[in-house]
């Protein structure tokens, strides 16, 4: 983003979200002080700031300086948002990685790692979660108490909770970078020599054994510290702890409930993990009469459009191989756009994963840099054809306004 704002002559504003980092409503997140943390309200603190902001430099305000919104991920949302709902301030919108479509029943996250990750790896988790399930779904304690054990957490009441548990290694995927790539180099190498579903059980359970080891260090119990059910747990009582604000938003409006597969489909997620293993939690951190029954995920999409949103001057940008790619616009089941005509770009960077194209590193690949490259050149000219529109004062600086 520097980057293309020093090639624009432009000037970078990085804007904290209200209720995250120093940009807090009253002294911690309690309920009362997250009641105006809302997709409505966050639009409009962005809108407010570009109305509003005193600069060092002597700009005029937003038609005449154009205001470009870029953000990754959920503030990719709010980038292509912000360009949706004030036109009149925002010139253009560079959302990347942004999962515009809301979803409750989210078990597509999963997929990409299943469609793009090593096959030896994938078949053999597989494997041990459908023989994990076996367990899980059967009525008798002795086998699940043993299973339990054999990953280091005996004590560990719910099966529910294990099942949660047995998803961490996968939250790697996402984390992958150009030149990093954590679920293959500490996990999947578990298993290159296992092949048999007792090797490939032994080395899932020996990466959960160590994960759990330095996640419960700290803990009275195992039991404790993974237990999702008791209300007197700290991350239900604990209000000043920065996970709630997003917990808050999740719970509140887009859920993203990050669930199994369905039964017509192998899965890499435990079945037990389902809806009510998050829903089950907004009640307990915020009042039974706090939060909806379910988040208002329709009602997001109906407001902001999703799958079918329509911008001009926008430029998309997704990883070929990213988790949130299944919802945003240029998801493989979202609406065919051939024939829409918009003036807007659309870019899957090959074999990618969440926001590649914020590195700008040597090690990048060419298709990031020509990506980087395009898009400098769309701003480029849609600058410049702003510039020749009638009534329009041509400036000097044009200010790329970025949300993290």
């Amino acid at each position: 983003m520097a980057l293309l704002a020093q090639k624009l002559q432009g000037v970078v504003i990085v804007m904290e979200h209200r209720c995250y980092g120093k940009s807090q409503p009253g002294e911690d997140l309690s309920v009362k002080n997250l009641k105006t943390l809302s997709t409505a309200h966050a639009l409009e603190d962005m809108a407010n700031i570009i109305r509003k902001v005193k600069l060092p430099i002597d700009l005029p305000p937003a038609p005449q300086t154009k205001w470009i919104v870029y953000g990754g991920s959920y503030s990719g949302n709010l980038a292509a948002w912000m360009r949706e709902k004030y036109p009149d301030i925002v010139f253009a919108a560079v959302p990347s990685s942004a999962p515009v479509q809301m979803s409750y029943n989210y078990y597509d996250y999963f997929t990409p790692i299943q469609q793009y990750g090593p096959r030896h790896c994938i078949q053999a988790v597989e494997r041990v979660v459908r023989y994990i399930d076996h367990i899980l779904f059967s009525p008798f304690l002795g086998p699940k108490k043993a299973l339990k054990k054999r990953f280091g957490v005996e004590d560990l009441a719910h099966d529910d909770d294990f099942a949660e548990l047995l998803t961490y290694p996968l939250g790697m995927w996402q984390a992958m970078s150009p030149t990093e790539n954590p679920f293959v180099e500490k996990f999947c190498s578990g298993f290159d020599n296992a092949h048999t579903l007792e090797e490939s059980i032994d080395a899932y359970a020996k990466y959960i054994k160590k994960a759990v080891e330095r996640a419960c260090a700290d803990a009275p119990s195992i039991n404790e510290c993974l237990d999702s059910h008791d209300p007197r747990s700290p991350q239900y009582t604990d209000v000043k702890s920065e996970g709630r604000a997003w917990m808050w938003q999740v719970c509140t409006e887009y859920a993203y409930w990050q669930t199994a597969a369905p039964l017509w489909r192998p899965s890499i997620v435990s079945r037990r993990l389902n809806t009510r293993w998050y829903q089950r939690q907004c009640p307990l951190m915020f009042g039974e009469h706090e939060v909806p029954v379910r988040p208002l995920y329709r009602e997001i999409n109906r407001e902001y459009e999703g799958w079918h949103l329509r911008l001009t001057r926008t430029f998309w940008i997704d990883g070929e191989w990213d988790p949130w790619r299944t919802l945003s616009v240029q998801s493989d089941v979202a609406p065919n756009r051939d024939g829409w005509n918009d003036d807007a770009y659309f870019v899957v960077l090959p074999e990618s994963v969440h926001h590649w194209d914020f590195f700008v590193s040597d090690n990048v690949s060419e298709i990031i840099k020509e990506t980087q490259q395009k898009l400098y050149e769309a701003m480029s000219r849609w600058l410049l054809e702003a510039d020749h529109e009638p009534n329009t004062t041509a400036v000097k600086y044009q200010q790329p306004l970025m949300l993290q």
